[in-house]
Protein backbone atom coordinates (compact mmCIF):
# COMPACT_ATOMS: atom_id res chain seq x y z
CA UNK A 1 0.00 0.00 0.00
CA UNK A 2 2.86 2.49 0.97
CA UNK A 3 4.22 1.34 -2.66
CA UNK A 4 0.82 2.29 -4.26
CA UNK A 5 0.74 5.48 -2.67
CA UNK A 6 4.39 6.67 -3.10
CA UNK A 7 3.65 6.41 -6.83
CA UNK A 8 0.22 7.96 -6.65
CA UNK A 9 2.16 10.92 -5.13
CA UNK A 10 5.27 10.78 -7.39
CA UNK A 11 6.28 14.28 -9.34
CA UNK A 12 4.97 12.43 -12.47
CA UNK A 13 1.65 11.22 -11.60
CA UNK A 14 1.22 14.80 -10.18
CA UNK A 15 1.63 16.35 -13.44
CA UNK A 16 -0.50 13.65 -15.10
CA UNK A 17 -3.52 14.66 -12.52
CA UNK A 18 -3.26 18.11 -13.47
CA UNK A 19 -2.55 17.85 -16.87
CA UNK A 20 -5.98 15.77 -17.33
CA UNK A 21 -7.69 18.26 -14.82
CA UNK A 22 -6.98 21.14 -17.00
CA UNK A 23 -8.46 19.20 -20.32
CA UNK A 24 -11.69 18.48 -18.09
CA UNK A 25 -11.54 22.26 -17.35
CA UNK A 26 -11.02 23.30 -21.02
CA UNK A 27 -13.64 20.43 -22.22
CA UNK A 28 -16.24 22.21 -19.77
CA UNK A 29 -15.34 25.58 -21.05
CA UNK A 30 -15.62 24.77 -24.85
CA UNK A 31 -18.92 23.06 -24.34
CA UNK A 32 -20.77 25.65 -22.35
CA UNK A 33 -19.08 28.16 -24.97
CA UNK A 34 -20.42 25.79 -27.47
CA UNK A 35 -24.12 25.89 -25.64
CA UNK A 36 -24.42 29.51 -24.35
CA UNK A 37 -22.41 31.53 -26.70
CA UNK A 38 -23.58 30.37 -30.07
CA UNK A 39 -23.84 33.86 -31.23
CA UNK A 40 -19.91 34.29 -30.72
CA UNK A 41 -17.88 34.32 -33.32
CA UNK A 42 -15.87 31.55 -34.35
CA UNK A 43 -12.22 33.64 -33.71
CA UNK A 44 -13.60 33.80 -30.60
CA UNK A 45 -14.28 30.21 -29.55
CA UNK A 46 -10.37 29.33 -31.85
CA UNK A 47 -8.91 31.94 -29.30
CA UNK A 48 -10.32 30.16 -26.25
CA UNK A 49 -9.24 27.02 -27.76
CA UNK A 50 -5.67 28.11 -28.81
CA UNK A 51 -5.24 29.83 -25.08
CA UNK A 52 -6.41 26.79 -23.30
CA UNK A 53 -4.33 24.54 -25.00
CA UNK A 54 -1.06 26.86 -24.39
CA UNK A 55 -2.07 26.75 -20.74
CA UNK A 56 -2.02 23.42 -20.33
CA UNK A 57 1.17 23.62 -22.36
CA UNK A 58 2.60 26.11 -19.83
CA UNK A 59 1.36 24.35 -16.46
CA UNK A 60 2.80 20.87 -17.97
CA UNK A 61 6.36 22.27 -18.50
CA UNK A 62 5.94 24.30 -15.32
CA UNK A 63 5.55 21.27 -13.15
CA UNK A 64 7.97 19.14 -15.30
CA UNK A 65 10.48 21.92 -14.32
CA UNK A 66 9.37 21.96 -10.53
CA UNK A 67 9.20 18.76 -10.01
CA UNK A 68 12.73 17.58 -11.88
CA UNK A 69 15.65 16.07 -9.36
CA UNK A 70 18.30 18.95 -9.95
CA UNK A 71 19.66 22.29 -8.56
CA UNK A 72 17.01 25.17 -7.76
CA UNK A 73 19.09 27.69 -9.64
CA UNK A 74 19.00 25.82 -12.74
CA UNK A 75 15.06 25.69 -12.64
CA UNK A 76 15.11 29.31 -12.17
CA UNK A 77 16.29 31.18 -15.47
CA UNK A 78 13.85 28.46 -17.27
CA UNK A 79 10.76 29.31 -14.97
CA UNK A 80 11.49 33.49 -16.12
CA UNK A 81 11.61 32.69 -19.66
CA UNK A 82 8.04 30.01 -19.39
CA UNK A 83 6.45 33.45 -17.72
CA UNK A 84 7.79 35.78 -20.60
CA UNK A 85 8.16 33.71 -23.61
CA UNK A 86 5.56 30.64 -22.84
CA UNK A 87 5.90 29.23 -26.60
CA UNK A 88 9.42 29.96 -27.08
CA UNK A 89 10.23 28.20 -23.71
CA UNK A 90 8.02 25.43 -24.69
CA UNK A 91 10.19 24.59 -27.86
CA UNK A 92 13.25 25.20 -26.20
CA UNK A 93 12.53 23.36 -23.60
CA UNK A 94 11.55 20.46 -25.38
CA UNK A 95 15.07 20.57 -27.10
CA UNK A 96 17.53 21.21 -24.64
CA UNK A 97 16.73 20.61 -21.11
CA UNK A 98 17.61 17.04 -20.91
CA UNK A 99 21.26 17.29 -20.25
CA UNK A 100 21.32 14.05 -19.13
CA UNK A 101 22.65 10.86 -21.35
CA UNK A 102 21.07 9.24 -23.98
CA UNK A 103 19.55 5.88 -23.44
CA UNK A 104 22.03 4.19 -26.26
CA UNK A 105 24.50 6.22 -24.59
CA UNK A 106 23.20 4.67 -20.50
CA UNK A 107 23.49 1.09 -22.16
CA UNK A 108 27.17 1.23 -22.92
CA UNK A 109 27.93 3.31 -19.64
CA UNK A 110 25.91 1.44 -17.33
CA UNK A 111 27.39 -1.99 -17.57
CA UNK A 112 30.56 -0.52 -17.79
CA UNK A 113 30.96 0.61 -14.85
CA UNK A 114 29.98 -2.43 -12.96
CA UNK A 115 32.41 -3.95 -14.95
CA UNK A 116 35.46 -1.69 -13.90
CA UNK A 117 34.38 -1.63 -10.12
CA UNK A 118 36.21 -5.21 -10.19
CA UNK A 119 38.60 -4.42 -12.45
CA UNK A 120 40.32 -1.89 -10.38
CA UNK A 121 39.61 -2.93 -6.91
CA UNK A 122 42.53 -1.80 -4.30
CA UNK A 123 43.58 -4.90 -2.07
CA UNK A 124 44.04 -4.23 1.98
CA UNK A 125 47.80 -3.44 1.77
CA UNK A 126 47.22 -0.55 -0.44
CA UNK A 127 43.95 0.88 1.38
CA UNK A 128 46.33 1.00 4.35
CA UNK A 129 49.04 2.20 2.98
CA UNK A 130 47.12 5.21 1.67
CA UNK A 131 45.52 5.62 4.64
CA UNK A 132 48.50 5.77 6.26
CA UNK A 133 50.10 8.60 4.37
CA UNK A 134 46.89 10.86 3.60
CA UNK A 135 45.23 13.31 5.84
CA UNK A 136 41.25 12.30 6.44
CA UNK A 137 40.46 15.92 4.92
CA UNK A 138 42.07 14.75 1.81
CA UNK A 139 41.53 11.16 2.02
CA UNK A 140 37.69 11.45 1.64
CA UNK A 141 38.06 13.47 -1.91
CA UNK A 142 39.86 10.24 -3.16
CA UNK A 143 37.30 8.28 -1.34
CA UNK A 144 34.56 9.86 -2.83
CA UNK A 145 35.90 9.68 -6.63
CA UNK A 146 36.39 5.89 -5.85
CA UNK A 147 32.69 5.49 -5.03
CA UNK A 148 31.53 7.15 -8.21
CA UNK A 149 33.82 6.35 -10.78
CA UNK A 150 35.04 3.06 -9.58
CA UNK A 151 38.39 3.57 -10.93
CA UNK A 152 41.62 3.95 -7.88
CA UNK A 153 44.14 6.25 -6.78
CA UNK A 154 47.65 5.55 -7.71
CA UNK A 155 50.89 6.01 -6.50
CA UNK A 156 54.96 5.21 -8.04
CA UNK A 157 53.75 7.00 -10.98
CA UNK A 158 56.63 10.45 -12.59
CA UNK A 159 54.17 12.86 -13.04
CA UNK A 160 55.98 15.98 -15.36
CA UNK A 161 53.96 19.78 -15.39
CA UNK A 162 53.87 21.74 -18.40
CA UNK A 163 53.58 25.28 -17.98
CA UNK A 164 52.37 26.19 -21.61
CA UNK A 165 51.96 24.79 -25.15
CA UNK A 166 55.84 25.41 -26.26
CA UNK A 167 56.90 22.39 -23.74
CA UNK A 168 53.94 20.63 -24.15
CA UNK A 169 53.68 20.21 -28.41
CA UNK A 170 57.41 19.24 -28.56
CA UNK A 171 57.18 16.30 -25.61
CA UNK A 172 54.03 15.18 -27.46
CA UNK A 173 54.96 14.53 -30.67
CA UNK A 174 57.98 12.96 -29.45
CA UNK A 175 56.03 10.37 -27.56
CA UNK A 176 53.76 9.50 -30.45
CA UNK A 177 56.89 9.40 -32.60
CA UNK A 178 58.50 6.69 -29.55
CA UNK A 179 54.89 4.24 -29.98
CA UNK A 180 55.50 1.07 -30.63
CA UNK A 181 51.79 -0.46 -29.83
CA UNK A 182 48.59 1.72 -29.94
CA UNK A 183 48.25 5.95 -30.27
CA UNK A 184 45.10 6.97 -28.26
CA UNK A 185 43.91 10.75 -28.68
CA UNK A 186 41.17 12.38 -27.54
CA UNK A 187 40.57 15.93 -27.91
CA UNK A 188 37.83 18.75 -27.84
CA UNK A 189 39.40 20.88 -30.63
CA UNK A 190 41.93 19.84 -33.55
CA UNK A 191 42.25 22.42 -35.52
CA UNK A 192 44.50 22.26 -39.02
CA UNK A 193 47.80 24.23 -38.82
CA UNK A 194 51.39 23.63 -37.91
CA UNK A 195 51.46 21.04 -34.94
CA UNK A 196 48.44 18.91 -36.25
CA UNK A 197 49.97 18.48 -39.74
CA UNK A 198 52.74 16.64 -37.89
CA UNK A 199 51.19 14.63 -35.45
CA UNK A 200 49.04 14.10 -38.84
CA UNK A 201 52.01 13.04 -40.42
CA UNK A 202 53.13 10.42 -37.33
CA UNK A 203 49.85 9.03 -37.13
CA UNK A 204 49.86 8.18 -40.86
CA UNK A 205 52.91 6.80 -40.49
CA UNK A 206 52.41 5.21 -37.43
CA UNK A 207 49.46 3.03 -38.67
CA UNK A 208 51.40 1.94 -41.87
CA UNK A 209 53.96 0.24 -39.04
CA UNK A 210 51.06 -2.05 -37.28
CA UNK A 211 50.42 0.12 -34.79
CA UNK A 212 47.12 0.89 -33.50
CA UNK A 213 45.61 4.38 -34.18
CA UNK A 214 42.38 5.56 -32.06
CA UNK A 215 41.54 9.50 -32.89
CA UNK A 216 38.18 10.83 -31.25
CA UNK A 217 37.43 14.70 -31.86
CA UNK A 218 34.56 16.52 -30.95
CA UNK A 219 32.45 17.66 -34.19
CA UNK A 220 31.04 21.04 -32.85
CA UNK A 221 34.54 21.56 -31.31
CA UNK A 222 36.41 21.27 -34.14
CA UNK A 223 33.57 22.63 -36.78
CA UNK A 224 35.68 25.35 -39.02
CA UNK A 225 39.15 24.29 -38.25
CA UNK A 226 38.57 20.67 -39.71
CA UNK A 227 37.25 19.99 -43.02
CA UNK A 228 33.87 18.29 -43.28
CA UNK A 229 34.54 14.34 -43.46
CA UNK A 230 37.98 14.63 -41.87
CA UNK A 231 37.91 11.13 -39.68
CA UNK A 232 36.81 9.31 -43.21
CA UNK A 233 39.67 10.97 -44.07
CA UNK A 234 41.84 9.58 -41.39
CA UNK A 235 40.29 6.11 -41.61
CA UNK A 236 41.21 5.51 -45.45
CA UNK A 237 44.79 5.76 -43.98
CA UNK A 238 43.83 3.02 -41.53
CA UNK A 239 43.54 5.58 -38.37
CA UNK A 240 40.04 4.32 -36.33
CA UNK A 241 38.82 8.02 -35.72
CA UNK A 242 35.04 9.25 -34.81
CA UNK A 243 33.50 12.37 -34.95
CA UNK A 244 31.55 12.91 -31.18
CA UNK A 245 28.26 13.07 -31.66
CA UNK A 246 27.99 14.54 -35.06
CA UNK A 247 25.84 17.14 -35.80
CA UNK A 248 22.66 16.44 -38.11
CA UNK A 249 20.00 18.81 -39.00
CA UNK A 250 17.78 17.95 -36.27
CA UNK A 251 16.69 19.26 -33.36
CA UNK A 252 18.16 17.38 -30.08
CA UNK A 253 19.48 18.36 -26.67
CA UNK A 254 22.37 15.91 -27.81
CA UNK A 255 23.94 18.56 -29.30
CA UNK A 256 24.81 19.92 -25.78
CA UNK A 257 26.68 17.20 -24.69
CA UNK A 258 30.00 17.48 -26.26
CA UNK A 259 33.22 15.66 -25.51
CA UNK A 260 35.63 18.20 -23.68
CA UNK A 261 37.86 15.75 -22.80
CA UNK A 262 41.39 16.51 -23.72
CA UNK A 263 43.37 12.66 -23.37
CA UNK A 264 46.73 11.48 -25.35
CA UNK A 265 47.82 8.31 -24.20
CA UNK A 266 51.02 6.14 -25.93
CA UNK A 267 51.45 2.44 -25.46
CA UNK A 268 51.01 1.90 -21.63
CA UNK A 269 54.39 4.67 -21.24
CA UNK A 270 52.87 8.06 -21.20
CA UNK A 271 49.77 9.75 -21.45
CA UNK A 272 48.79 13.47 -20.90
CA UNK A 273 45.65 15.59 -19.71
CA UNK A 274 45.15 18.97 -19.13
CA UNK A 275 43.56 22.18 -20.66
CA UNK A 276 45.05 21.85 -24.13
CA UNK A 277 43.69 21.16 -27.57
CA UNK A 278 45.80 20.44 -30.41
CA UNK A 279 45.71 23.26 -32.02
CA UNK A 280 48.49 26.25 -33.15
CA UNK A 281 46.87 28.89 -30.36
CA UNK A 282 47.48 26.57 -28.01
CA UNK A 283 51.11 26.73 -28.36
CA UNK A 284 51.65 29.90 -29.72
CA UNK A 285 52.68 29.60 -32.74
CA UNK A 286 49.35 31.84 -33.94
CA UNK A 287 48.41 34.49 -31.51
CA UNK A 288 44.40 34.78 -30.73
CA UNK A 289 43.74 37.22 -27.72
CA UNK A 290 47.34 37.99 -26.55
CA UNK A 291 49.80 35.35 -25.11
CA UNK A 292 47.68 32.00 -24.80
CA UNK A 293 48.20 30.47 -21.18
CA UNK A 294 47.50 26.51 -20.40
CA UNK A 295 48.74 24.05 -19.28
CA UNK A 296 48.85 19.61 -19.24
CA UNK A 297 50.47 17.01 -17.07
CA UNK A 298 52.21 13.78 -18.26
CA UNK A 299 52.03 10.51 -16.39
CA UNK A 300 54.25 7.31 -16.39
CA UNK A 301 53.09 4.79 -14.04
CA UNK A 302 50.42 2.39 -13.14
CA UNK A 303 47.95 5.25 -13.09
CA UNK A 304 47.61 5.33 -17.09
CA UNK A 305 45.02 2.88 -16.55
CA UNK A 306 42.49 5.20 -15.44
CA UNK A 307 43.04 7.36 -18.15
CA UNK A 308 43.06 4.43 -20.66
CA UNK A 309 39.99 3.41 -19.10
CA UNK A 310 38.30 7.36 -19.30
CA UNK A 311 39.27 7.27 -23.12
CA UNK A 312 37.56 3.86 -24.14
CA UNK A 313 34.37 5.04 -22.78
CA UNK A 314 34.30 7.42 -25.30
CA UNK A 315 35.33 5.70 -27.72
CA UNK A 316 32.98 2.85 -27.38
CA UNK A 317 30.26 6.26 -27.18
CA UNK A 318 31.56 7.25 -30.56
CA UNK A 319 31.65 3.86 -31.83
CA UNK A 320 28.22 2.90 -30.42
CA UNK A 321 29.31 -0.55 -29.46
CA UNK A 322 29.71 -1.92 -26.18
CA UNK A 323 33.08 -4.05 -26.03
CA UNK A 324 33.85 -5.13 -22.55
CA UNK A 325 37.01 -6.84 -23.65
CA UNK A 326 38.24 -4.03 -25.08
CA UNK A 327 39.22 -2.67 -21.00
CA UNK A 328 40.65 -6.26 -20.92
CA UNK A 329 43.30 -5.91 -23.63
CA UNK A 330 44.29 -2.45 -22.56
CA UNK A 331 44.11 -2.28 -18.96
CA UNK A 332 45.83 -5.34 -17.98
CA UNK A 333 49.65 -4.63 -18.09
CA UNK A 334 52.40 -4.59 -15.49
CA UNK A 335 53.46 -1.45 -15.42
CA UNK A 336 56.25 -0.30 -14.15
CA UNK A 337 56.51 1.85 -10.58
CA UNK A 338 58.63 4.96 -10.15
CA UNK A 339 60.41 6.11 -6.96
CA UNK A 340 58.25 9.23 -6.65
CA UNK A 341 56.15 9.95 -3.87
CA UNK A 342 52.33 11.55 -3.83
CA UNK A 343 49.00 9.89 -5.11
CA UNK A 344 47.13 11.09 -8.36
CA UNK A 345 43.37 10.02 -9.21
CA UNK A 346 42.52 10.13 -13.07
CA UNK A 347 38.91 10.33 -13.52
CA UNK A 348 35.61 11.55 -16.25
CA UNK A 349 32.97 13.25 -15.85
CA UNK A 350 29.64 13.49 -18.26
CA UNK A 351 26.38 14.87 -18.83
CA UNK A 352 23.32 15.15 -16.17
CA UNK A 353 25.80 13.25 -13.62
CA UNK A 354 25.87 10.28 -15.10
CA UNK A 355 27.51 8.72 -12.24
CA UNK A 356 25.47 7.16 -9.55
CA UNK A 357 23.34 10.52 -10.24
CA UNK A 358 26.23 12.93 -8.64
CA UNK A 359 28.12 15.99 -10.52
CA UNK A 360 31.81 14.50 -10.17
CA UNK A 361 33.75 17.23 -11.30
CA UNK A 362 31.66 19.96 -9.10
CA UNK A 363 31.60 17.43 -6.32
CA UNK A 364 35.72 17.09 -6.43
CA UNK A 365 35.96 20.93 -6.34
CA UNK A 366 33.41 21.13 -3.39
CA UNK A 367 35.22 18.77 -1.63
CA UNK A 368 38.66 20.43 -1.89
CA UNK A 369 37.28 23.44 -1.35
CA UNK A 370 35.95 22.66 1.77
CA UNK A 371 38.72 20.68 2.85
CA UNK A 372 41.05 23.24 2.75
CA UNK A 373 42.82 24.97 5.82
CA UNK A 374 45.12 27.29 4.51
CA UNK A 375 44.34 28.23 0.79
CA UNK A 376 42.95 27.81 -1.94
CA UNK A 377 44.43 28.34 -5.62
CA UNK A 378 42.14 28.10 -9.16
CA UNK A 379 42.49 29.36 -12.38
CA UNK A 380 39.61 28.96 -14.88
CA UNK A 381 39.05 30.85 -18.12
CA UNK A 382 35.11 31.16 -17.12
CA UNK A 383 34.05 32.06 -13.66
CA UNK A 384 30.45 31.56 -13.57
CA UNK A 385 30.34 29.44 -10.61
CA UNK A 386 26.76 27.02 -9.28
CA UNK A 387 25.64 28.80 -6.25
CA UNK A 388 27.36 25.52 -4.26
CA UNK A 389 30.74 26.67 -5.17
CA UNK A 390 30.15 30.71 -4.83
CA UNK A 391 29.41 29.91 -2.00
CA UNK A 392 31.52 27.32 -0.53
CA UNK A 393 34.58 29.82 -2.01
CA UNK A 394 32.98 32.97 0.21
CA UNK A 395 32.64 31.16 3.04
CA UNK A 396 36.47 29.57 3.09
CA UNK A 397 37.24 33.45 2.57
CA UNK A 398 35.08 34.12 6.02
CA UNK A 399 36.86 31.64 7.79
CA UNK A 400 40.32 33.11 6.73
CA UNK A 401 41.56 30.62 3.54
CA UNK A 402 43.79 32.75 1.03
CA UNK A 403 40.98 32.13 -1.84
CA UNK A 404 42.96 33.83 -4.94
CA UNK A 405 41.19 33.36 -8.48
CA UNK A 406 43.01 33.89 -11.58
CA UNK A 407 40.93 34.76 -14.99
CA UNK A 408 41.93 35.69 -18.14
CA UNK A 409 43.08 39.32 -18.54
CA UNK A 410 41.74 39.05 -22.71
CA UNK A 411 38.19 37.21 -23.43
CA UNK A 412 37.70 34.42 -25.74
CA UNK A 413 34.27 35.13 -25.69
CA UNK A 414 32.93 38.47 -24.72
CA UNK A 415 29.17 37.21 -22.84
CA UNK A 416 31.14 35.22 -20.34
CA UNK A 417 33.57 37.51 -19.62
CA UNK A 418 30.89 40.02 -19.05
CA UNK A 419 29.35 36.95 -16.96
CA UNK A 420 32.15 36.37 -14.62
CA UNK A 421 33.10 40.24 -14.32
CA UNK A 422 29.74 40.59 -12.68
CA UNK A 423 30.29 37.57 -9.97
CA UNK A 424 33.63 39.94 -8.95
CA UNK A 425 32.19 42.47 -6.64
CA UNK A 426 29.97 39.42 -4.77
CA UNK A 427 33.18 37.71 -4.59
CA UNK A 428 35.85 40.66 -3.44
CA UNK A 429 33.65 41.36 -0.40
CA UNK A 430 33.69 38.26 0.94
CA UNK A 431 37.10 38.45 0.82
CA UNK A 432 38.54 36.36 -2.72
CA UNK A 433 41.36 38.05 -4.27
CA UNK A 434 40.73 38.22 -8.12
CA UNK A 435 43.43 38.53 -10.72
CA UNK A 436 43.02 39.18 -14.53
CA UNK A 437 45.99 37.76 -16.96
CA UNK A 438 46.86 40.55 -18.53
CA UNK A 439 49.25 39.16 -21.31
CA UNK A 440 46.49 37.15 -22.69
CA UNK A 441 44.30 34.66 -22.49
CA UNK A 442 43.88 32.00 -19.27
CA UNK A 443 42.77 29.34 -20.44
CA UNK A 444 44.07 27.07 -17.42
CA UNK A 445 41.57 24.83 -15.34
CA UNK A 446 43.44 24.13 -11.93
CA UNK A 447 42.92 23.95 -8.25
CA UNK A 448 45.50 24.30 -5.82
CA UNK A 449 44.60 24.00 -2.20
CA UNK A 450 46.98 24.45 1.38
CA UNK A 451 49.76 23.74 -1.81
CA UNK A 452 49.16 19.66 -1.21
CA UNK A 453 46.04 18.65 -3.25
CA UNK A 454 45.77 20.19 -6.84
CA UNK A 455 43.55 19.64 -9.72
CA UNK A 456 44.56 19.82 -13.30
CA UNK A 457 42.05 19.23 -15.89
CA UNK A 458 39.12 20.32 -18.68
CA UNK A 459 36.25 21.11 -16.22
CA UNK A 460 35.85 25.30 -16.02
CA UNK A 461 33.80 26.90 -13.45
CA UNK A 462 30.95 27.39 -15.39
CA UNK A 463 27.72 25.43 -15.84
CA UNK A 464 28.17 24.05 -19.44
CA UNK A 465 31.19 22.31 -18.08
CA UNK A 466 29.38 20.95 -15.02
CA UNK A 467 26.53 19.73 -16.31
CA UNK A 468 26.52 19.22 -19.96
CA UNK A 469 29.86 18.10 -21.22
CA UNK A 470 32.14 14.79 -21.02
CA UNK A 471 34.92 16.09 -19.04
CA UNK A 472 37.88 14.39 -17.63
CA UNK A 473 41.12 15.83 -15.10
CA UNK A 474 43.19 14.10 -12.36
CA UNK A 475 43.18 15.20 -8.58
CA UNK A 476 46.90 14.78 -6.93
CA UNK A 477 48.08 14.61 -3.76
CA UNK A 478 51.45 15.15 -2.36
CA UNK A 479 53.26 15.13 -6.64
CA UNK A 480 56.23 16.66 -6.38
CA UNK A 481 54.94 18.89 -9.53
CA UNK A 482 52.50 21.02 -7.62
CA UNK A 483 55.79 22.61 -6.53
CA UNK A 484 56.18 23.53 -9.82
CA UNK A 485 52.50 25.34 -10.63
CA UNK A 486 53.14 27.41 -7.64
CA UNK A 487 56.70 28.62 -7.82
CA UNK A 488 54.90 29.23 -11.33
CA UNK A 489 52.01 31.85 -9.85
CA UNK A 490 54.26 33.00 -7.04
Amino acid sequence: MKKFFRKMFSPLMLTALVSALEIIIFLAIYSVSYVLLETISDTILWSILFRVITFIFEATILLTIIYRNEDPEYKIPWIVFLIFFPALTFIIYLVFANHGLRKQDKKIIDPTYNYLSDKFALNSKEVKEFQDNVPIQYRTIFRYLRHVTHLHNSNNNEITYYKNGETFFPALVESIKNAKEFIFLEFFIIGEGYWWSQIEEILIEKAKQGVEVRVIYDDLGSFGVLPNGYHKKLRKQGIKCYKFHPFRPRLSGLYNNRDHRKIAIIDHEEAYTGGMNLADEYANTIKRFGYWKDTMIKIKGPGIANLIATFLENYQLAEQKLNLEDYDKYINYDYKHYDAPGYIYFFGDGPGAYSNNQPIGEENYMQMIQGATRSIWISTPYLIPTFRLRMALKSAAMRSIDVKLFVPGIPDKKLPYLMARSEFEELVKAGIKIYLYKPGFNHEKQMVVDDRIAFCGTINFDFRSLTHHFECGATLYDVPCIQDRINQIN
